[in-house]
């Protein structure tokens, strides 16, 4: 054991504190898309949530007038030349909350509360664009036929719950701003209404 010997505290310059930040980061995210894996391999985790999926879908196409019938995870829409679809486990839009939930908890910095917060707000958020994708699916297929609904399926809708992921998780980073941005607002308004009421 040496006497005398002291450890000196590295300082990091501003560049190496965010190649730090944004190492961290990352591996928070790796380590956070484990579960990812665990639900792939054992899918029937999710059969309630596509059952939850398809009764939403098919009530929300019934109630646009669509006659639709349902078994199981299957849906029919139409009569005539019906199209027929199965409500699967990538379908219920999982991995894209999966992801959001996963960048949120990566993400340094952060309080509890607002992670928390976040996640009850983005999640319903991400299903519903998830719904919405499926009902667009639909009434493409209705309207432009099954080549056309596949194409949206497959690139557009994809790009679009990546899109509306990043964009929840944007405004969640600039949640804090954008709260007193709107007080100030609330404060404003408030004003005016009581300088116009004298």
């Amino acid at each position: 054991m040496r006497v005398g010997m002291s450890r000196k505290k590295i300082r990091l310059t501003r560049q190496q504190k965010r190649m730090e930040d944004t190492l961290v980061f990352l591996l928070r995210l790796i380590a956070l898309s484990i579960p990812l894996y665990v639900i792939m391999w054992m899918d029937f985790i999710l059969l309630p949530l596509q059952s939850m999926t398809a009764g939403q879908v098919a009530w929300a196409l019934n109630a646009m007038g669509f006659a639709v019938t349902s078994k199981d995870l299957i849906l029919s829409v139409g009569s005539g030349q019906p199209f027929i679809f199965f409500i699967g486990p990538d379908c219920t839009g999982w991995k894209s909350m999966l992801a959001f939930i996963a960048l949120i908890f990566a993400t340094l910095g952060a309080g509890m509360r607002k992670r928390i917060a976040g996640t009850l707000i983005g999640i319903p958020l991400i299903h519903a664009g998830n719904l919405l994708r499926i009902i667009a699916v639909v009434l493409i297929e209705r309207s432009y036929g099954l080549e056309a609904a596949k194409v949206f399926h497959d690139w557009l809708w994809q790009a679009g719950l990546i899109a509306l992921v990043l964009a929840l998780w944007l405004a969640w980073l600039r949640w804090d701003s954008l709260k007193k941005r709107m007080g100030s607002l609330r404060l404003h308004i408030i004003s005016q209404l009581l300088t116009t009421k004298k």
